[in-house]
């Protein structure tokens, strides 16, 4: 294998068999195995004290932050009434009903595939479609009852006034009270005229569209702009914003009706009354789900100190029992049943709801709350999958073939990722309760982010032996299938048809996927990674081979690296296709490790020695990292958001975008030992109302100032520096359980197998080295070095998709698989 990050892996050709007692690597407490009985529980036991401590260092944190209460400005205290019982939306009923009959620009922005090519202009009825009339009903209800309810609440207690019953003094705070919540929610939403049952905006959009639909056909109210008016009204009735739906040039049923809402109370306008229909709605919708978040953020604040213990304890019993090789089917139904139960006993929301929704795990606040419809999923799957285990363990017995043992790759692994986890989780807090207003839920979304990811990471606990068995068998089949059928056609056209598939491809992702980068970041990683991990499984020993070889090295090498060219080609034009530059200078980054490990890894076969080929792959990966910078400074103008970052770069203060010179001051003002919990000054010295300190996206650009501010500068640097060490660690043991290539082992079982976890140790590899340059750009840019590529602090920063890959990549590196003594191939 390659010396990358530090990690001198022989090559193929000289790599010693391992043997299960070889030094160095941890090793678990297994009946036969060599050595000493505590040699081989000892590591054990330090990775189970190394994660107590993580657990007792970072306590004092959440225990102050348990003491935020309802946060800065009281942000999570109750915010008056809430508007409950609106009925679901009504755009895809009134879509699938008329919505064929308005323009074609409206039907796409409001609509999409959910029309009915039944409706046409001259087929609309007089009034409104009957689904829109019933959730209008529905709407008028939910705003009145809470009237309604404070009315009678006032009228009881009026009563008990007048009839002298109880305390004068409590029954006329106990009216004033109610009163004094009552009038706010009355002018909120436009409920002060008593002869309405409903907000006025609502009365005079409805009023405009009954009319319009009843108007006799014109030039102007022909049966297109009664479409168009039913589409915007629904629309406007669910809260959605009608921005570019009204700048569109669709035509709309000009007249209001004549009568008293007509006389100064609404606008003249049929858009205008649209418009504050559609921003009353969003903030009736908006109010119940902002009340459940606030009240589930007050829990959280006090409870997530203990959440996140537990679910580290969960985490770490699957990963003991992980090492035993269970049947994989009986550890992924023990593992879905597991996190279903703590998603239910956290009340963990939902992470994949979408739009920031609230879908706690348990419905209601009571300790035995109704479990939410994903909860009883994974519990219905993990009951199968157990089932299934036992039919197939009874129906096997005595013919199930053993999993080779497993062992843990490093002691640091499991506590690194509980002392990441948990110090990302403190500053999101830190941020939810103190920050910026619009980042105050960020540490109730990261509570389902971190236990997703967390499920991911256990399930591939349990598959990543069949798994890696699958691929490497997989990639090796396609390997050969390729080499035949180049063979077969010529090099000339292979390469024709490969370039157009590589064309389609990119056309495919360019129509997908682009301008949703926190996706196509980590779909590039992820091809990054799995593709040269190919590369080096299938090709590093015939390589290395050829580059041993006497004569010239260029054609050998051009001819054998092509493959690893193209991964890192198509990278390159997906990122360009999707407009997302940030990982392209990672990659690049990443890049240069793989080809300078390449280059050293030949010449220690032309015999050099082990620390001379160690020196030049620094010296070359160095002079790349200078390369790719240079490259980025001279040609990044050519894409405007990298255009626009090294303007911040340059000149943070004279650049329109001044986050760089916030972040840059923040640093510098900050005291050696931090600010603390609940000291930060987030905000600047604003009133409470306003937040123009550092910037909003602190929470995943600008991590390491986050850390800088709560801990001081070398805390932060330690982050970084511990961080870049234990992904080192992870792999340091890799070259001792592997030849890294394609082979078959006989099992325990005396079957022959793929040696799985030869692909698994490049793929580990390639994780850590992408990963230890994304650490390095995100440190770089927040100390101004690089520009900022919006890529966010491995394990710390806030980001779903971020945090489930790193986490199903350590899943796959964590554990390796001991070799038997007897190989194959």
């Amino acid at each position: 294998m390659t010396p990358v990050t530090g990690v001198m892996l022989q090559p193929p050709a000289q790599q010693a068999r391992p043997t299960p007692a070889q030094p160095g690597l941890p090793t678990p407490a297994r009946a036969g195995w060599r050595g000493p009985a505590l040699a081989s529980v000892l590591p054990s036991v330090l990775e189970a004290l190394l994660l107590v401590a993580v657990i007792a260092a970072l306590w004092p944190a959440f225990e102050r932050i348990a003491g935020f209460g309802t946060g800065r400005a009281q942000r999570f205290a109750t915010q008056g009434i809430e508007v409950a019982g609106l009925p679901p939306p009504a755009l895809p009923a009134v879509c699938a009903a008329v919505g064929a009959a308005a323009d074609a620009v409206l039907q796409e922005r409001l609509c999409g595939a959910a029309v009915s090519r039944h409706a046409t202009p001259a087929t609309l009825a007089v009034a409104p479609p009957p689904a829109l009339q019933q959730a209008v009903e529905r709407t008028l209800r939910a705003f009145a009852a809470p009237v309604a309810d404070a009315q009678a609440r006032l009228n009881r207690l009026r009563q008990q006034q007048q009839e002298g019953i109880g305390e004068l003094r409590a029954v006329a705070d106990a009216i004033a009270a109610i009163e004094a919540e009552l009038q706010p929610y009355l002018e909120r939403f436009a409920l002060e005229r008593g002869e309405l049952a409903g907000p006025l905006p609502l009365h005079c959009a409805w009023s405009w569209l009954v009319a319009g639909q009843a108007l006799p056909d014109s030039a102007q109210n022909d049966g297109a702009a009664r479409g168009n008016a039913l589409l915007l009204f629904a629309a406007a009735l669910d809260g959605r914003t009608l921005g570019a739906a009204l700048a569109s040039p669709a035509r709309l049923p000009a007249r209001l009706p004549a009568g008293p809402l007509a006389s100064g109370a609404c606008p003249a306008a049929g858009d205008a009354a649209l418009a504050a229909t559609a921003t009353l709605m969003a903030d009736a919708r908006q109010s119940l789900s902002r009340a459940q978040k606030n009240e589930a953020m007050q829990a959280l604040l006090r409870s997530a100190g203990w959440q996140w213990a537990g679910a580290m304890a969960l985490g770490y019993g699957l990963l003991l029992w992980s090492r035993r090789s269970p049947s994989p089917a009986a550890g992924v139904g023990v593992s879905l049943l597991a996190w279903a139960v703590a998603a239910w006993l956290a009340r963990v929301p939902w992470p994949l709801a979408g739009a920031r929704a609230f879908e706690p795990a348990r419905l209601e606040l009571g300790a035995f709350g109704r479990p939410a419809g994903f909860v009883l999923v994974l519990i219905a799957a993990g009951l199968g999958l157990l089932a299934l285990a036992g039919w197939r363990r009874g129906g096997a017995a005595g013919s199930t073939r053993a999993s080779p043992t497993q062992a843990m790759s490093s002691r640091l692994g499991y506590g690194g990722l509980a002392l990441a986890t948990g110090l990302g989780w403190v500053l999101l807090l830190e941020l939810s309760a103190q920050g910026h207003p619009v980042n105050r839920y960020l540490a109730l979304y990261h509570q389902g982010h971190l236990w997703l990811g967390l499920l991911v990471f256990s399930l591939l606990l349990f598959v990543r032996q069949p798994l890696a068995r699958g691929l490497a068998r997989g990639l090796w089949i396609v390997g050969e299938q390729a080499r035949r059928a180049q063979a077969r056609l010529g090099a000339g056209l292979s390469f024709a048809l490969l370039g157009l598939l590589a064309l389609a491809a990119l056309a495919g992702v360019g129509a997908l996927l682009t301008n949703m980068r926190q996706l196509t970041s980590e779909l590039g990683r992820i091809w990054l990674i799995v593709g040269a991990a190919w590369f080096f499984f299938l090709r590093a020993g015939p390589m290395t081979m050829r580059l041993a070889a006497p004569g010239a090295v260029a054609a050998p090498i051009i001819r054998y690296a092509w493959p690893l060219l193209f991964i890192v080609g198509l990278l390159v034009g997906a990122m360009i296709v999707t407009h997302d530059m940030g990982p392209l200078l990672i990659a690049g980054y990443g890049a240069g490790a793989f080809v300078a490990a390449a280059v050293a890894m030949g010449w220690h076969q032309r015999g050099a020695s082990a620390l001379a080929a160690f020196a030049l792959a620094l010296g070359l990966f160095v002079a790349w990292i200078v390369a790719v910078t240079a490259a980025l400074f001279q040609l990044g103008a050519v894409d405007a958001v990298t255009a626009a970052r090294l303007e911040s770069l340059a000149a943070p203060l004279a650049s329109t975008n001044d986050q760089l010179a916030l972040v840059s001051w923040f640093q510098r003002a900050a005291p050696p030992q931090g600010f603390g919990l609940g000291a930060v000054p987030w905000c600047g010295h604003a009133p409470a109302a306003q937040c123009s300190g550092v910037p909003a996206q602190v929470h995943s650009d600008y991590t390491f100032t986050a850390i800088v501010g709560v801990y001081g500068a070398a805390a932060a640097w330690a982050a970084a520096l511990g961080s870049a060490l234990w992904l080192h660690r992870l792999i340091r043991h890799h070259g001792r359980v592997t030849r890294g290539e394609p082979r078959l082992l006989a099992t325990a079982a005396g079957r022959l197998a793929h040696d799985g976890q030869a692909l698994l140790s490049w793929i580990a590899v390639g994780w850590v080295v992408l990963t230890t340059c994304q650490l390095a750009v995100t440190v770089a840019g927040n100390l101004a070095v690089l520009p900022l590529t919006g890529v966010t602090f491995p394990f710390v920063s806030f980001g779903m998709t971020s945090l489930a890959v790193n986490l199903a990549f350590l899943a796959l590196c964590l554990n390796v698989d001991v070799p038997p003594e007897r190989r194959h191939g």
